[in-house]
């Protein structure tokens, strides 16, 4: 098909500090740790809610915040707070006060001990709060489309708005898109999937329900039929139900997306039939289902380190640690055929270095969430919430360092930055 050549002029939505483009679970946090330090910040998010997988795509509970044995806390920081502040409308349990195997992890218990149950719709108040005292300044329904670039800098992008095409800018960019859209058409190298071509993880499309016997289905004792997982809500009866897989899913494909979410709809309907079948939800209701398709891998990137699955199998510490976290390497069935579950050792605790967060090829951005540089196996242990939300913070803060420095975020001092998380309730120390 022949190409369209298209120009146009595009009014400036505004010109920031620091510019997050993504406002999941790593954006926000990366958000407020930016505004917090005096920066003008902005975030633009696709949906019309902050919160990304945590709240369009109804993805929980976050998975645990402790090391691999459910025996430390590991991550804090903002992830504290946005938990703390959710619990104050009721709208989540403590992860102290959870364990597994129980309703609240749908039976399983390897590395879902201290699970966080949380209702959707209250953590979607919570960010907004927490965004807007922070001093973020917030455009929803706006969609990055392309970076104007000059010398290795994004000078600008263009994004999507209800008004049209419009164009901001800022002096450092924060990724935080869980699929590097930014980097990808920022200079930096990318690939999908798997480094050696394999197919990335599937999606899921979640759904919730209601009227459910809480009691009748702690006393069967296990999970439904699989793959039906149903994680209990802070409010009895009402349940996350991950279920049915989307396998092949290109979440940079506007029609494979499209094939996707159709195909999972349909899922939807037949994880309700045989959740019907099971103790303690004969009677349970539809109450939504995710607007947005659940997406376990897309793009990483080319990064300064390429963390490694050695690295988390032997908890390996880094000088520029920004992350400590705990999850195991969970890598589902990329084609329904290949076997799916916890692949590898991990180690009681391992680190992300900061290094993995900082693309090569653009100067001003960095990458936070899931995309960042690592094998595609270490990737699935720290894709969850709670190392998102870590590492949007370390990226926050790493953005406003270098904007006091004067320096290219690549070339901040790690020491101070690992000082300021610690000193904003961040845990980056380590001890076997």
């Amino acid at each position: 098909m022949d190409k369209l050549t298209y120009s146009s002029t595009l009014p400036y939505l505004g010109e920031y500090d620091i510019c997050v483009i993504g406002g999941g679970p790593a954006g926000v946090c990366a958000a407020i740790e930016a505004a917090r330090e005096g920066k003008k910040t902005v975030i633009v998010e696709t949906t019309g809610m902050l919160g990304g997988m945590a709240t369009a795509a109804l993805v929980g509970p976050f998975m645990t915040c402790y090391d691999s044995k459910g025996e430390e806390r590991v991550v804090r920081g903002i992830f504290d707070e946005i938990v703390d502040r959710t619990i104050e409308i009721n709208g989540a349990i403590s992860p102290d006060e959870t364990d597994a195997p129980s309703v609240y992890t749908s039976f399983l218990k390897k590395y879902h001990r201290r699970v966080t149950p949380f209702d959707s719709y209250a953590l979607q108040l919570v960010l907004d709060r927490m965004c807007i005292e922070a001093g973020v300044e917030i455009f929803l329904y706006t969609k990055y489309v392309d970076s104007v670039l000059e010398d290795g800098k994004i000078k600008s992008i263009v994004l999507a708005a209800p008004e049209g095409l419009v164009a901001l800018k800022a002096e450092l960019f924060i990724d935080c898109t869980g699929n590097a859209d930014v980097a990808a058409k920022s200079g930096v190298e990318t690939w999908w999937g798997s480094e050696d071509g394999m197919l990335p993880q599937p999606g899921t499309l979640f759904f919730e329900v209601d009227d459910a016997d809480d009691e009748a289905f702690e006393g069967r004792g296990k999970r439904p039929t699989q793959p039906t997982k149903c994680y209990r809500k802070p409010i009895p009866g009402t349940y996350k139900v991950n279920h049915y897989r989307v396998y092949g899913v290109n979440a940079n494909s506007a029609r494979s997306m499209t094939d996707a979410h159709i195909e999972a709809r349909e899922q939807v309907l037949d994880s309700y039939k045989d959740l019907l079948e099971t103790e303690g939800f004969e009677h349970c209701k539809i109450t939504q289902v995710a607007p947005v398709l659940g997406i376990r891998e897309s793009r990483h990137i080319v990064g300064k380190y390429r963390l490694t699955v050695n690295d988390i199998s032997e908890g390996v510490f880094f000088d520029d640690t920004v992350v400590v976290f705990g999850y195991g390497m969970d890598v589902h069935s990329r084609d329904g055929q290949i076997s799916g579950g916890f692949h590898g050792k991990t180690a009681r605790k391992y680190t992300i270095p900061y290094r993995s967060l900082v693309p090569e090829g653009c100067s001003n951005l960095l990458v936070a969430g899931r995309p960042i540089s690592a094998e595609s196996q270490a990737a699935g242990a720290f894709r969850v919430i709670p190392a998102c939300m870590a590492m949007g913070q370390a990226a926050g803060q790493a953005c406003a360092i270098a904007l006091g420095a004067g320096c290219e975020v690549g070339n901040i001092d790690t020491d101070l930055l690992r000082d300021r998380l610690r000193a904003h309730g961040a845990i980056v120390d380590y001890e076997k």
